[in-house]
C-alpha cells in the first residue's frame, strides 16, 4: 500500500504568522526516510515551491496556484507522464489558464469593484501585507496562472463571480485573498490526475492524505481518502463535514506534525501485523 500526502501550506505545513515549518520537521523526516511522496498543493508560485522544497530537501511532485498546474521533475521514478510538456527542468500538467487571461479581466473591472491584484503591488507592498522577507515576496509576483487580490467591497463578491464566470473564470478564497483562477481548475481536479498517475505508473493500491484549513483547500480535502482539516488562527475551524475527516487540534506546523505522527504511526502498527 502506497501512502501519498497532499498538502496545503499557509496555515497548514506553515505557519499563518512566520512561515516556519520547523514544527513538522520531525514528520518531514519520517516522510522522507518512509520514501513517501510529499505533494505540496498550493496557491504558491512554482518559484516559491522550489525554493521551499530546497529547505525541505525534497525533490516531489507540486501543485501550484490552486491547481494551475502540476510539476512533475524530470525522472521522477521513471513514470510516464502523459500530456506533460517540458517546461524547465519538470514534465508540467497545465489545468488552468493564462496568467495574462486572468490579469486582462481584472484589468478590466478592477477600478469598479477596488480590486487590487498582485499584478497592481510591487515587490515592497507584496511583502508588506503578507510578512514575507522581500525575496520570497518577488517569487510570489512570479504568476503563470492564476492572481491573488485584495477586494476592498467584498459585497461585491456575487456579482463579480458571476462576470468571472461570464468568461470561463471563477473566484476561490484562500487564508489571505481571494483568487481568481481558470474555471476548469482546482486543487481537487489536479489531486486527482497526481493520484491516478502514481496508481498507473506503480501499479500499487493507494492511501492519500490531504491536509487544508480554508475554501480553496475543499475540493482537495473531498479527493483524498484522509482528509485533515486545521484550524485557523482566530477563526477556528472551516464548516465542513467529510467522511472520515481528521481535525488537527492545532493550527499550522504543530498541529500538521500531530496528525502526520500519528497517522505514520497507524500505518507502522498495519506493516508489522501484517509481516
Amino acid at each position: 500500500m502506497q501512502m501519498i500526502i497532499f498538502t496545503d501550506l499557509d496555515g497548514c505545513l506553515l505557519n499563518h504568522e512566520d512561515y516556519s515549518f520547523a514544527a513538522a520537521r520531525p514528520s518531514i523526516e519520517r516522510i522522507k526516510r518512509a520514501g513517501i511522496p510529499l505533494i505540496i498543493t498550493t496557491s504558491k508560485t512554482m518559484r516559491e515551491v522550489e525554493r521551499l522544497q530546497r529547505d525541505m530537501d525534497i525533490r516531489e511532485p507540486f501543485i501550484v496556484e490552486n491547481g494551475g498546474g502540476i510539476f512533475f521533475p524530470r525522472g521522477y521514478r521513471d513514470f510516464i507522464i502523459k500530456n506533460g510538456k517540458w517546461h524547465e527542468d519538470y514534465s508540467l500538467i497545465r489545468i488552468g489558464t493564462t496568467y495574462s487571461t486572468v490579469r486582462n479581466f481584472l484589468k478590466k473591472i478592477g477600478a469598479r469593484f477596488e480590486i487590487t491584484g498582485f499584478g497592481d503591488l510591487t515587490t515592497e507592498e507584496i511583502s508588506g501585507l503578507t510578512g514575507l522577507p522581500p525575496d520570497r515576496a518577488e517569487m510570489a509576483k512570479a504568476r503563470e496562472f492564476t492572481e491573488p487580490f485584495l477586494l476592498k467591497r467584498p459585497e461585491g463578491i456575487g456579482y463579480l463571480s458571476a462576470l468571472a464566470a461570464e468568461k470561463e473564470l471563477k473566484l476561490t478564497r484562500g487564508g489571505r485573498f481571494y483568487h481568481l483562477t481558470g474555471r476548469e481548475q482546482d486543487k481537487g481536479v489536479a489531486v486527482r490526475i497526481v493520484r491516478d498517475i502514481f496508481r498507473i505508473n506503480s501499479g500499487k493500491e493507494l492511501t492519500t492524505i490531504g491536509l487544508g484549513d480554508s475554501e480553496n483547500d475543499l475540493p482537495m480535502l473531498e479527493q483524498v481518502d484522509i482528509p485533515v482539516l486545521l484550524p485557523r488562527p482566530g477563526k477556528g475551524y472551516l464548516d465542513i463535514q467529510l467522511p472520515g475527516m481528521i481535525r488537527a487540534k492545532e493550527p499550522g506546523a504543530r498541529g500538521w506534525n500531530d496528525v502526520i505522527q500519528m497517522l505514520l504511526n497507524e500505518r507502522s502498527e498495519i506493516t508489522t501485523k501484517e509481516s
